[in-house]
């Protein structure tokens, strides 16, 4: 599964035409960009991997060019418990066709303090609206109990036409597992858009999983 992810980042950087590509959520790569300023979005998703379920609604508003960003996500799984986090984004460079930002977040799972986790995002392309856009994300993981991890990955962006976007992301998670999605977006319009993914990570017993996220950004 990992050596077809790593067979179409390279289809992808070499032969796809160009659009006008988005950044946006349902993937577990960052981008170097925030909320635009004195405006929210919602990003949510549903993931579905037998025979698990999540469902998450992730709000976010800009304040004072601070991201500050919540999540809940709720699992129909066994002894799967209900989660959330706070974070906040902040971009520390964004010029000569390279931005860079720096987020930090924590983490609660059934009511309990879960950890906290630190992610340097840095998005490489001319501008945010350029048809191709590399996301390259390094980070730092410390759960309340066990190991901290260093985490990272890289994800693509790339337009296929006016409305249609290819995605496709490599990482290492918190708990040292290699992981990636693929899939496409659909812009409905520029306030919305809807992801299609299908991911899959090395040690996961439950196979592939399927993503479907809907994301809104408040003007």
């Amino acid at each position: 599964m990992l050596f077809r992810f790593c067979l179409f980042f390279l289809f992808a950087a070499l032969l796809l035409h160009a659009g006008a590509a988005r950044a946006g959520a349902s993937l577990y790569i960052d981008d170097a960009a925030t909320v635009e300023r004195g405006h929210c979005q919602l990003e949510s998703w549903l993931r579905l991997a037998a025979p698990a379920r999540e469902l998450t609604l992730a709000p976010a508003c800009d304040v004072a060019g601070t991201e500050l960003g919540l999540s809940h996500s709720d699992y129909a799984a066994p002894h799967a418990a209900a989660a959330q986090s706070l974070s906040a984004k902040r971009v520390l460079h964004a010029a000569d066709g390279w931005a860079v930002a720096a987020s930090l977040g924590a983490a609660w799972s059934g009511g309990r303090y879960d950890g906290w986790n630190l992610n340097l995002p840095l998005t490489l392309g001319p501008d945010p609206n350029s048809p191709r856009l590399w996301h390259v994300n390094l980070g730092w993981n410390q759960p309340r109990r066990g190991r901290a991890r260093a985490t990272a990955g890289i994800g693509l962006e790339q337009a296929l036409a006016a409305d249609w976007t290819a995605l496709a992301e490599l990482y290492a998670d918190p708990h040292g597992d290699l992981g990636g999605q693929l899939g496409l977006r659909r812009a409905l319009g520029a306030a919305a858009s809807l992801d299609l993914l299908l991911g899959d990570r090395e040690r996961d017993p439950r196979g592939p999983w399927l993503t479907l996220g809907f994301n809104l950004a408040l003007r």
